[in-house]
């Protein structure tokens, strides 16, 4: 027999729990053992006039049950006052259900202010007044679950509920974001769009339907979310009449318009049956998801822009993604990409070295030659630019046969560059790219991409080798390949020790150099949405302050002693931080490791520089 959820010690609160759907949590969650502030004001359902009596009699009824309840009687916009009232009689608050509601139904062209004022004041400014109050009290305690009431009208829409509609979307609107800023705390926030009989829905709803809709049958789902063996944070459900459905957003996939050429209205009606094309749908659940086709475009467009603005060969547009295979992601192995060709010259190669850091001090003769043309002992080029090349094809990876995925899902793993040469200080190269490997990690997939690049004489300038993971597409019965090289640290004190300060414009700096536009380096608000509280250094970036400092500190500045380099990601950089490499050397090799001093964590781990000898 299934063990009963149980609430006792929980403390709850329900606003307008005075009779249908309120009143149904508050007799479930007291008879379960909760002690439950019973919130009414008492008015009609048209938010005119107050009684004591609805809250009244619901917490009679608790008491002759044998369960614990306390009255209150103020409007949800006096959250405080109801919040301290949990507190004061039962010294701790650890649920929050926001029920209290009311109607004033009229079609948009006859709606007035106080029609709209009124609405609003009681479901989404109620909602937020009272869950304001409450949540200092859950994040401190680390525990805490909060339940906002949407409706059908606030999802959907509906005729003559413009007020209504706008205030029940607001609501999951809230929701939303703090399900993300509470969840670390065990603060958890879900929302529910009821079908239930009650007053609020006899005016809209027949009568013999209001009366098959019992409130009972939501209760359980609301119970469930609040009771601390649930996880589900951030989710909406609609549910009554015996059914409970998860609802998401859907969307199509879209057209894709090339970035830097004249978008017209002409072009969108052309593709507008694309555009509304519902056949295989995305489901994102978060800005980031929703950020997805934009990073798709950019990495299409947006590096073609800025790479062609320097005389290159501007990338085609790229097909739309093509359809997954019966054999999933592994049959993309082998898939070669299409070739691009791309110039370079000492600008290219001076910005970037000033990108990862070079001549911080305009008087280091030693770092002076990366970055001035006329430098007295000859420019040279750092050979990490070599990792710039593979930007010029990587956006193909989003079209690839069998890799149908979210491109916000995927994790830049690690990164090897093996230089075949000194870069050469002007040239025109062409990147040539094939899937080597994709191997099965479960939660994912690691695709490994394999890129050569050429002089104009076809000899081979640099190799490099991505390492994506993509998050989402694992599972599908594929080699697990095999565990990656742990290149142990030697165990003593590190034989040379670099400090970096980064400059507060460095992500910046760093991808105007390196052909890869990515907002998530450049806007606090693209920053924001995936996590961060203002944009990072792209972790090549901090991967060319780490090769910079074992060429200094091992090879003399020298580019034709540095054979290649290998590094994992393992954390971001904020732009001002400082980067710290912790270097070893062991013959020819030269082991690494980057911190961020500020946050003494490490961001690139299994560092290996070869050198020639």
């Amino acid at each position: 027999m299934t063990e009963e959820l149980r609430f006792d010690g929980r403390v709850a609160i329900v606003t307008g729990a005075g009779g249908g759907l309120g009143r149904a949590y508050a007799l479930l969650l007291a008879a379960r053992g909760a002690q439950v502030v019973v919130n009414d004001l008492g008015g009609s359902m048209h938010g005119e006039g107050a009684t004591t009596a609805a809250a009244d009699r619901v917490v009679e009824e608790i008491r002759a049950a044998g369960g614990q309840a306390v009255a209150n009687y103020d409007s949800v916009e006096d959250g405080p006052r109801i919040v301290q009232t949990a507190l004061d009689h039962f010294g701790r608050l650890d649920i929050v259900i926001n029920n209290a509601g009311i109607l004033r139904d009229t079609s948009f062209h006859k709606m007035t202010e106080a029609d709209w004022e009124k609405i609003y004041r009681v479901h989404l400014y109620g909602g937020f007044r009272v869950t304001h109050a409450a949540w200092p009290h859950l994040r401190e305690q680390g525990y805490g679950r909060v339940i906002m009431t949407s409706s059908a009208a606030g999802l959907y829409g509906n005729f003559g509920q413009a007020n209504y509609s706008s205030a029940k979307l607001g609501l999951l609107g809230l929701a939303q974001t703090l399900a993300a800023e509470g969840q670390k705390r065990n603060v958890l926030v879900n929302t529910i769009a009821p079908l239930a009989g009650s007053r609020l829905t006899e005016t809209i709803l027949p009568p013999d339907l209001v009366a098959a809709l019992k409130p009972e049958y939501v209760a359980p789902l609301v119970a469930w979310l609040c009771h601390e063996r649930n996880t589900a944070t951030g989710q909406t459900f609609e549910v009554g009449a015996g059914w409970v459905s998860r609802v998401r957003w859907q969307r199509a996939q879209g057209a894709f318009f090339p970035l830097g050429e004249n978008l017209t209205p002409e072009a969108i009606a052309a593709q507008w049956d694309t555009v509304q094309d519902f056949t295989d749908p995305a489901y994102p659940t978060s800005p980031m998801d929703s950020f997805a086709p934009v990073v798709g475009n950019l990495q299409k467009s947006g590096g073609a822009e800025e790479r062609g603005s320097r005389g290159e060969e501007t990338p085609s547009r790229s097909p739309a993604p093509a359809p997954p295979t019966a054999d999933g992601p592994q049959a993309a192995i082998g898939h070669e990409f299409e070739p691009k060709t791309q110039r370079y010259d000492e600008r290219d190669l001076s910005l970037y070295a000033l990108a990862v850091g070079a001549a911080a001090d305009p008087l280091d003769k030693l770092e002076l030659p990366f970055v001035y043309e006329l430098s007295g002992d000859g420019f040279r080029a750092l050979p990490t630019y070599a990792v710039t090349f593979p930007f010029s094809l990587l956006w193909q990876i989003t079209s690839v046969p069998g890799l149908r995925f979210n491109p916000a899902l995927l994790l830049h793993g690690e990164q090897y560059l093996e230089v075949k040469r000194p870069l050469p200080l002007k040239a025109t190269v062409t990147n040539r790219a094939r899937i080597s490997h994709i191997y099965d990690k479960g939660s994912g997939a690691l695709v490994l991409l394999d890129v050569n690049t050429f002089d104009e004489a076809g000899e081979e300038l640099a190799f490099n080798q991505v390492s994506l993971f993509i998050r989402g597409i694992g599972g599908f019965g594929g080699e697990r390949g095999p565990s990656a090289a742990a290149n142990p640290l030697p165990d003593r004190a590190p034989d040379a020790v670099h400090r970096d300060k980064t400059t507060d414009n460095q992500a910046l700096l760093y991808r105007l150099s390196s052909g890869d536009r990515n907002p998530l380096h450049a806007d606090p608000a693209f920053a924001a949405a995936g996590g961060f509280d203002r944009p990072i250094l792209h972790g090549l970036c901090t991967f060319g302050f780490a090769g910079r400092a074992v060429l200094r500190h091992f090879a003399g500045g020298d580019p034709a002693r540095f054979r290649s380099i290998r590094a994992r990601f393992t954390k971001h950089v904020f732009p001002g931080e400082t980067i710290v490499t912790e270097m070893w050397q062991d013959g020819v090799r030269v082991f690494f490791q980057s911190k961020v001093a500020e946050r003494d964590e490490v961001v690139l781990s299994h560092g290996v520089v070869e050198l020639v000898g």
